[in-house]
């Protein structure tokens, strides 16, 4: 009897270990985490790709491979994240990101700009050349040396992407740059004078021309003032260059970082 109920007792407990492994076998595991990384790559993809490009290749904003100017640590990445970068397009994510994802997409940041540089499809010292010799050194200036009617260059490559600068060669009314709005003057008599505002207050005007003359107008002498916000002082290079030269000068422009 006792044997019988013995032999009842491990049937019953062996067909429980079995049903329970058959749980076991058919129960999804558990996703692996995602990694700091990975993570941080998602959050770039959603929040900053729109200004650094796809993989941190640049745009509106600054290409992130290789040496970054202001940023040289994770701490520094997160704290430009947090803070932003005063005097610059980029800005705080205070308010859009938490500690911890910010924490990944500075991780994420911090791998990008420890990976050597992309090199472009242009070389830089023709380009150099090539920025002389089609004057540009004319207008803008880098390191010091050249002319004052366009934006200064010195430090464009890590503050613009590859991408941003070629439309800025070929399409430059669509890449217009703040602080450079084109205005035309008509006085009441004499010639009108067009170049880009470079001071206004309500009682006068200063237009810079092409010539680089400036021009200090009483708004009363003036029978109005039209304000172009698409226009723009700089020639479209798309038909002056080919394109292997226009390579050439976005490869140039890209590596205009500044002092070291």
């Amino acid at each position: 009897m006792r044997r019988t109920l013995l032999i009842v007792t491990c049937l019953a407990a062996l067909s429980t270990l079995t049903a329970t492994l058959a749980v076991a076998q058919t129960k999804p595991a558990a996703p692996a985490p995602v990694s700091e990384m990975t993570a941080g790559r998602r959050i770039f993809d959603a929040q900053c790709a729109w200004c650094h490009g796809n993989g941190g290749d640049g745009g509106t904003g600054p290409n992130l491979h290789g040496l970054l100017r202001h940023a040289t640590s994770l701490n520094s990445i997160v704290d430009i994240i947090v803070n932003g970068i005063p005097g610059t397009d980029m800005p705080s994510f205070r308010l859009g990101l938490t500690e911890r994802s910010t924490r990944q997409a500075a991780t994420y940041v911090l791998s990008l700009s420890r990976a050597a540089a992309r090199p472009g499809a242009g070389n830089a010292e023709r380009g150099a050349t090539l920025y002389q010799s089609s004057g540009c050194g004319s207008c803008h200036v880098v390191e010091g040396r050249g002319g004052i009617l366009g934006p200064e260059l010195t430090t464009i490559g890590s503050r613009r992407g590859s991408v941003y600068l070629r439309e800025s060669i070929v399409k430059p009314a669509a890449a217009h740059p703040p602080g450079y709005l084109v205005v035309r003057a008509v006085p009441t008599s004499g010639a009108e004078v067009h170049g880009i505002r470079v001071n206004e207050d309500v009682f006068s005007i200063l237009i810079r021309d092409a010539g680089g003359n400036v021009h200090v107008l009483q708004k009363s002498d003036l029978a109005r003032v039209d304000r172009e916000l698409e226009a723009t002082l700089m020639p479209s290079y798309e038909s002056r260059l080919a394109p292997a030269q226009l390579d050439d000068l976005v490869a140039y422009l890209a590596a205009l970082r500044g002092a070291k």
